[in-house]
């Protein structure tokens, strides 16, 4: 009788373990989507420079997710083959940082992720009020490696030298000839060695065609660049596009939310970050990478850079 009472006063702590037990060989993972050991999504470098060979451009996953599934990337503009996940860096917009995303078949969350840079330059996306800020305000600076505090390793005389950096290329081919007229040709104002921009002068030499032209006109140039980097010089390219406005005030509020969204749209840690979403609905996107989201974001696009120009504020 003895035995029988002890005995049952270590049922409920058998019974416990009991069901702990079965809780870990039902879910092993303990709902984590990388537990200890599993194999990770990964790539032989965090920063991928273009290359003047079609082979040294693609580049293929280091480890990949042992399940079926396929690769999505955000934001627009990563060529990546949806099912290997390789990468063409020559078909991809140089100067951006992505993030790459695992996708297991059937399921409607990313279980895994990766950033990585396309190394190149970007220009930041703002308005420039052309008489009523300093002349330094004018200016619009590369962003190299989509870090906003880098500037290109480059320097005021590279322009005449050929292992140098090289801005508004025109000779594509490097044989010695020009093949395009660039774009200092078409009034916009590129510094050849440092790839700044002075848009005060574009726009007084004639970058719209006129002193006074009319609300919204607008241009889209292509600037071919070499960098003084790992990329060896390789043929780089970056779409600009500037527009025009009067004032500030002139400005439509559909191209000042565009500004604003891209001033603002991000990802933070693992997760797609929607801003002005806080609080418990925040809590709720950060807990599941949901494929939804990484295609809204894949859908918007980083490029090209958008240039405003207004004479006043």
């Amino acid at each position: 009788m003895k035995l029988f009472v002890s005995t049952s006063r270590w049922w409920p702590v058998l019974l416990v373990a009991l069901v702990a037990c079965q809780k870990q060989v039902g879910n092993p993972n303990n709902g984590n989507p990388n537990p200890v050991g599993a194999i990770r999504l990964t790539y032989s470098d965090s920063i991928f420079f273009l290359r003047s060979t079609a082979a040294a451009n693609l580049i293929n996953p280091t480890t990949r997710p042992t399940a079926p599934g396929y690769f999505i990337a955000i934001p627009k503009g990563l060529s990546i083959d949806s099912a290997t996940g390789r990468i063409n860096l020559a078909a991809s917009e140089t100067g951006i940082r992505y993030k790459v995303y695992y996708v297991p078949t059937g399921s409607n969350r990313a279980t895994d992720s990766v950033r990585l840079v396309v190394s190149g330059v970007d220009y930041e996306d703002r308005i420039y009020s052309i008489e009523a800020t300093p002349l330094v305000a004018d200016t619009a600076f590369p962003i190299y490696n989509a870090n906003p505090s880098l500037r290109p390793p480059c320097s005021e005389d590279d322009d005449d030298d050929d292992d140098g950096c090289m801005f508004d290329e025109t000779d594509l081919n490097a044989d010695g000839n020009d093949d395009i007229a660039g774009v200092i040709q078409d009034k916009l104002l590129v510094n050849k060695g440092l790839g700044t921009i002075d848009l005060e002068a574009s726009f007084n030499a004639g970058l719209f065609g006129s002193q006074s032209p009319a609300n919204g006109t607008e241009r889209t140039l292509t600037m071919y660049y070499r960098l003084n980097d790992a990329s060896l010089r390789a043929l780089n390219k970056i779409d600009i596009r500037v527009i025009y406005y009067e004032r500030r005030s002139d400005i439509p509020l559909s191209l000042q939310n565009e500004l604003n969204r891209r001033r603002t749209s991000r990802v933070l840690g693992r997760e797609v970050i929607t801003p002005g979403v806080t609080g418990t609905a925040q809590r709720q996107v950060e807990l599941r990478t949901l494929v939804s989201l990484i295609r809204s974001e894949r859908a918007r696009e980083k490029r090209p850079p958008m240039i405003i120009l207004t004479k006043s504020l």
